[in-house]
């Protein structure tokens, strides 16, 4: 059974909005909508807060606020997408102090016979806030009625106009609405006109309204419908007379057209001018019903001319950029508007009292699709193809002042700041006349330099991922994800990770061959470190933190540590009093200067003096100084807590020591440890106390060499002999270090968060953890850190404790969530870290190295790392590694930008860059009107030039029903000496004609197989000795598809995905392509996958996920497709890429295993795990028990929601099937009564597995992703 989980949520920002929420408090609230989840900020003086959010089942296509009362606070509309449309109301919650999402109401939208909207699926809220209109189907509307911000009722309207490309309700009167309307007519004529809502009588008015000029807009100034104009409803502009008697009109409010050349502004009709259009329409409607046919023949023709006829605007400005996509309100009055374009220009466009409008470029942004306007010249800015920011719009420009605001197409004529003249007119009242005389019309467009925007701050986002690819960039054995994302301006690359961070803060060069590090304080009871000790196998350092840039190494001649020999372990001591209290001895731990340092010679006691800045001496312990049988023996192992010092010394003899009064070490126990082969030396020690309380501990952990075992031995007893309580079986390598290490904040066993564990760094480079409890190991894990010893050391990363694990690989071991969890940090060949506080570098770790001291700080230890490699105008199309080159080649497209109806020139590239500089290396230009659609890496070759990677092209041409012509380019990447600087260049070696498109390449069995149009072409590379040169050569092809746009290969197996029909498996038998099995059905893949033993997974245009297993028919001596998955993911997938991003841990008796990673336009990275038949069938039966008593927002029904999709919508004859929801099942763990999940309607969908061991496999699976 597969489990579908999410890695990473998706990122696109699909609408936001502002409002008042909670009506305890006067807080304003940010709403924002992404594909799958709303959520909920609020407004601080600091800037966002995040308060919480919402799942939504279904895609959000639109997002408005409701008023609910007059307090002025809102509830939020939400819209989700077909193929099951929704209106859903969310109220804001606060109970017992926590806050949520709740639902308050939904209406379906769904028609199963309707014809689905295409351009307009949105939702449309008047401002009164009493009725809201859905769009998203053609030739009707959807009318919600709202009272207090709930819904009251809800009726279709029909609507004449089919091809609707914008809606809006109008500035109306109270009680009356309007709906202003922008479509195209069966003559492709673009049609601006209004329509009253009549709520009595249900319906839209048949004539239209007369509130707004009904006229065709010309197509000289909407050129383009890609994205469609928008409408922006404006009120009416009251100005203030000289006389300041009475107040005229700037105009009457209306409507702007935006998102064509010109930005239109088209004012309401006035009064008395709307009976008479009232008036004609009673005639008009008249005659049409007459019965004279003439007079009837006669109306037509006049309706007919008058569809026809052109109103000129009140006001215009020209627009110099790219089409519209979002617009926001500066204030409540209307005059002022931001809008931004395709490529993030931001403007804003003002209103005078002319009125007159006035274009002002402010800067450049990411590409939005939603913004909103906060308070105080702050802005938020949501988008799809680049980073949502929080933007700062200031009065003047602030930065790049030498450079235009924005760029200005030539011909458009600009004026510039001071032009505008400033006057003062009513009562303190300042105003700018923005454009002179009152009849003109053109408005004006300001030119100026410098950007008026502040980018505030940037919310990661890593949509839409077009491609990806999986690998090792640094060597560590931790894979990373890079996409290609983003777009118009905001390409980019992300590098995506899992694990913590690790900020490097100072490095102190020089100290080679470290083995172990100790941060020391002045006093035991201080809480900032200020000095270090670092030893290696031969001598011991003492360095002195003296300021942010300094650390002072202390003269040995001065100091009294041992430096001339290795330490082996050191830490402050508390010092240990004894106090007579009425004959009764007690004794006590007082704060003291103390310090012991453990050596193979000795155990050395140090002080510090804070007057004189030094350490001396006072006082030792040697382990001859017991004497007969303890002369000759050196101390091969220690571990040091606040009270107690280990010794394992050599010989096998573990001694316990602890400290009395006059600086005297005391021996209190001490075992000799041997078996029948004789003595068994010791490797490691660990004495921490599970009670980070308590200043000593019950128990020791100590390993052997050559048996590869740990012993947990007990020192509760009183006698003499350190007893054995359990034992570890022999481990795969030597344990270097141990560690004894309460993961929970409980102090013993009989508090609920008590989680002793002991960690084990082997030689081999992993580290190995087990449970401790009722004195029993169990629930071992394996953490592989690379080939050299693992060492242990604790600290605190995020305000959490955590234990650091360095090998040749580093990770965090931390506990979260009731299980123990890995996260990598990206550093190699660590070989010691520990944590450090001090006054210039708190709450860090200092790290040894072979060559230096590494001095950082470590965050994020459960979050995903994203680094963004800007690409600007280069939107990454296709990506593909060389990991033997460590380089990756990336296709990529860059598109000036242009005025809306302009011809967009696009040069397509193909860039190689190193893969850990992300530096370019070189890069290949096609042709003009050539596209590059595929890459591959190639393996590695014999030859002068060795060929690295081989790109697939198409030559564009806009007569062509499909593509025609196309190309293969195979390029190597070498170094030959002729560059000064070393850099490698790149070199075409050979190009191959195709005829047609080439949409995928990939290597199989040493030959390159292509996808060109309806075909799969199989080319060999070859070699010439005797011209020195490369030569592509056609093998076969394969032509039995429509269009065949994806291909995977492994082994000598072809898969092959038609866009248009289903899939194919395809072998490499020699030079031909052999067929091994079809499906036929109408599946439309996207991204297909092979997922080994011959299964297949893919994803189609209709946001499923299927499988395929291929059978053998042992009798037919043939294999079939047999679909044994199906699943409704509700997001684009474009990349299927075998593996996993996690951690690699390793449990005994794995049930759950990740396989596959997917990759959607909204940013989500999903992953596919493969869960165990024995376990499947159980978690099947918890999420249909679970599907009965869940519902989500809107009380969406679960296994609806993932019944697979087609183009009419879910089916109820086929539920989902081959697949569980991991996010869903996830919520077993959260849920306050999960006995109930188990129970089931009926004896026969009760859960009999323990309620533990289901909770313990969630727990794994939510540890993967």
């Amino acid at each position: 059974m597969r489990v579908v989980a999410t890695f990473h949520p998706p990122s696109s920002v699909v609408q936001s909005v502002k409002c008042r929420l909670n009506p305890a408090d006067d807080l304003e609230y940010l709403v924002v909508a992404k594909t799958t989840r709303v959520e909920v900020f609020s407004l601080q003086p600091e800037g966002l807060r995040p308060e919480c959010g919402a799942d939504i089942w279904g895609r959000v296509v639109s997002l408005r606020a409701v008023p609910a009362d007059d307090a002025g606070t809102a509830n939020v509309l939400v819209m989700t997408d077909h193929p099951d449309p929704k209106l859903i109301v969310l109220g804001y919650a606060v109970e017992s102090g926590s806050v949520s999402l709740t639902s308050k109401g939904h209406v379906s939208l769904h028609d199963r016979y309707g014809r689905q909207a295409e351009f307009v699926t949105d939702v449309f809220v008047d401002p009164s806030g009493q009725v809201a209109v859905a769009s998203c189907y053609g030739g009707k509307l959807k009318v919600v009625q709202f009272e207090n911000g709930m819904i009251s009722n809800a009726f279709d309207v029909s609507l004449p106009e089919i091809f609707v490309l914008a809606l809006s309700f109008l500035k109306t009167e109270p009680g009356t609405y309007a709906l202003a309307i922008l479509h195209y007519d069966h003559q492709q004529r673009l049609h601006l006109l209004a329509r009253d809502l009549d709520i009595p009588n249900l319906e839209l008015s048949p004539a239209p309204s007369p509130l707004l000029p009904t006229t065709v807009l010309p197509a000289t100034t909407f050129p383009s419908l890609d994205p469609p104009p928008q409408l922006i409803p404006v009120p009416s502009l009251a100005v203030p007379d000289d006389n300041e008697d009475f107040t005229k009109t700037g105009h009457r409010g209306g409507v702007l057209v935006v998102g064509g050349r010109k930005v239109l502004f088209f004012e309401h009709t006035a009064p008395d001018r709307q009976d008479v259009k009232k008036g004609k329409q009673r005639r008009q409607g008249n005659r049409l019903s007459s019965a004279n046919q003439a007079e009837v023949a006669k109306a037509k023709e006049k309706e007919k001319e008058r569809e026809g006829r052109r109103v000129k605007p009140k006001a215009s400005v020209k627009w110099p950029w790219s089409e519209v996509t979002a617009w926001c309100g500066v204030d409540e009055e209307g005059k002022r508007f931001l809008l931004g374009d395709a490529y993030g220009r931001l403007a804003m466009i003002a209103f005078d009292e002319t009125p007159c409008l006035v274009l002002i470029p402010l800067g450049e942004t990411s590409p939005p699709t939603s913004l909103t306007y906060l308070t105080s010249q702050v802005l938020y800015l949501g988008s799809h193809m680049g980073e949502s920011q929080l933007l700062r719009i200031h009065p003047a420009p602030f930065a790049d002042l030498d450079a235009d605001t924005l760029p200005i197409p030539s011909g458009i004529t600009t004026v510039a700041p001071s032009s505008l003249m400033a006057s003062n007119k009513g009562k303190e009242r300042g105003d700018v006349e923005m454009c002179e005389g009152r009849g003109l019309k053109d408005g004006k467009i300001l030119s100026g330099k410098g950007t008026y925007v502040e980018v505030l701050e940037s919310y990661q986002n890593i949509a839409p991922i077009m491609d990806a690819a999986l690998a090792d960039l640094d060597g560590s054995g931790q894979p990373q994800i890079v996409t290609c994302s983003g777009g118009r301006n905001s390409g980019a690359l992300k590098v995506v990770r899992t694990g913590a961070d690790f900020q490097e803060l100072a490095v102190v060069a020089g100290l080679s061959n470290v083995t172990n590090v100790w941060p020391v304080r002045s006093r035991f009871s201080d809480t900032l470190d200020t000095h270090l000790v670092a030893t290696t196998l031969e001598e011991t350092y003492v360095f002195q933190f003296d300021a942010v840039d300094v650390i002072r190494r202390l003269d040995p001649s001065a100091d009294g540590f041992v430096v001339s020999r290795p330490t082996l372990a050191l830490s402050n001591i508390p010092k240990r009093v004894t106090t007579n209290n009425a004959g009764r001895m007690t004794s006590s731990y007082v704060d003291s200067s103390l310090v012991v340092q453990i050596t193979p010679e000795k155990v050395n006691l140090v002080q510090y003096d804070a007057a004189l800045g030094l350490f001396s001496s006072v006082g030792k312990w040697e382990p001859s100084m017991p004497g007969q049988g303890w002369i000759g023996r050196s101390i091969v192992a220690a571990s040091v807590n606040n009270g107690q010092f280990i010794l394992g010394l050599s010989g096998g003899r573990l001694v316990l020591l602890s400290l009395v009064e006059g600086s005297q070490f005391q021996v209190l126990k001490y075992q000799d440890f041997g078996d029948v082969s004789g003595l068994r030396e010791i490797s490691a020690i660990s004495c921490a106390p599970f009670d980070r309380s308590k200043n000593f501990s019950t128990h020791i952990a100590v390993s052997f060499w050559g048996s590869n075992k740990v012993s947990i031995l007990s020192l509760e007893s009183a006698q003499s002999l350190l007893n054995t309580v359990c034992e570890t079986s022999p481990l795969t390598s030597l344990p270097r270090s141990l560690l004894l290490y309460n993961f929970g904040s409980g102090r013993n066993k009989k508090e609920v968060d008590f989680q002793p564990h002991l960690l084990a760094g082997l030689a081999d480079g992993t580290a190995v953890s087990f449970s401790l409890k009722n004195n029993e190991l169990g629930d071992k894990k394996t953490f592989p850190l690379g080939t050299t010893p693992v060492a242990l050391a604790t600290c605190t990363v995020d305000g959490r404790p955590a234990v650091f694990a360095s090998g040749s690989r580093a990770a965090l071991l931390y506990w979260d969530r009731q299980r123990l969890h890995h996260s990598p940090v990206m550093l190699k060949d660590m070989v010691r870290g520990t944590s450090l506080n001090t006054s210039h570098f708190p709450s860090c770790l200092v790290l040894a190295t072979p060559s230096a001291l590494i001095i950082g700080g470590v965050r994020g230890v459960d979050k995903m790392q994203i680094r963004s490699i800007p690409m600007g105008l280069d939107s990454p199309r296709r990506i593909t590694h060389h990991p033997t080159l460590k380089m990756f080649g990336v296709t990529s497209n860059r598109t000036t930008p242009p005025r809306v109806g302009d011809f967009e020139p696009t040069i397509s590239s193909f860039k190689v860059l190193d893969d850990s500089t992300f530096d370019q290396i070189g890069q290949f230009i096609c042709e003009p009107g050539e596209e590059i659609t595929a890459v591959v890496a190639l393996p590695e070759r014999n030859g002068p030039r060795g060929t690295c990677f081989c790109i697939g092209t198409v030559h564009l041409e806009a007569a062509d029903q499909e593509p025609s012509d196309g190309r293969l380019v195979v390029i190597s990447v070498h170094n030959d000496g002729s560059s000064a600087s070393g850099v490698p260049t790149i070199t075409v070696v050979e190009t191959q004609q195709v005829h047609g498109c080439v949409y995928q390449l990939v290597t199989v069995e040493g030959k390159i197989a292509a996808a060109v149009n309806t075909s799969v072409v199989l080319f060999e590379l070859r070699f010439s000795e005797a011209t020195h040169s490369y030569s592509l050569g056609k093998l076969t092809d394969w032509n039995h598809n429509y269009f065949v746009t994806s291909l995977v290969a492994r082994g000598n197996t072809v898969v092959v995905g038609d866009a248009i029909s289903s899939v194919s498996v395809l072998r490499v038998v020699g030079t031909q392509l052999q067929t091994i099995a079809r499906d036929y059905g109408p599946l439309w893949p996207v991204a297909v996958e092979m997922m080994g033993d011959g299964a297949i997974i893919g994803a189609n245009s209709d946001c499923n996920l299927f499988t395929f297993a291929l059978q053998e028919n042992e009798t037919r001596a043939q294999h079939t497709l047999e679909r044994d998955g199906s699943y409704h993911i509700d997001d684009v997938v474009n990349k299927f890429l075998p593996g996993g991003l996690t951690s690699a841990e390793m449990s005994e008796g794995q049930i759950i295993q990740s396989k596959q990673l997917f990759f959607t336009s909204s940013g989500r990275i999903g992953v596919i795990l493969d869960m165990s038949d024995e376990i499947s069938l159980h978690m099947t039966a918890l999420q249909r028990n679970m599907a009965k008593l869940l519902d989500g927002l809107g009380d969406t029904n679960h296994m609806k929601w993932r019944a697979p999709v087609n183009s009419r919508g879910h089916s109820d004859a086929e539920p989902s099937f081959g697949f569980l929801d991991g996010d869903f099942l996830e919520q077993y763990l959260t849920f306050p009564h999960p006995e109930d999940l188990l129970q089931g309607e009926n004896e026969a969908e009760r859960i009999t597995l323990p309620e533990a061991q289901i909770q313990a496999v969630l727990e794994r699976l939510q540890s993967l992703h």
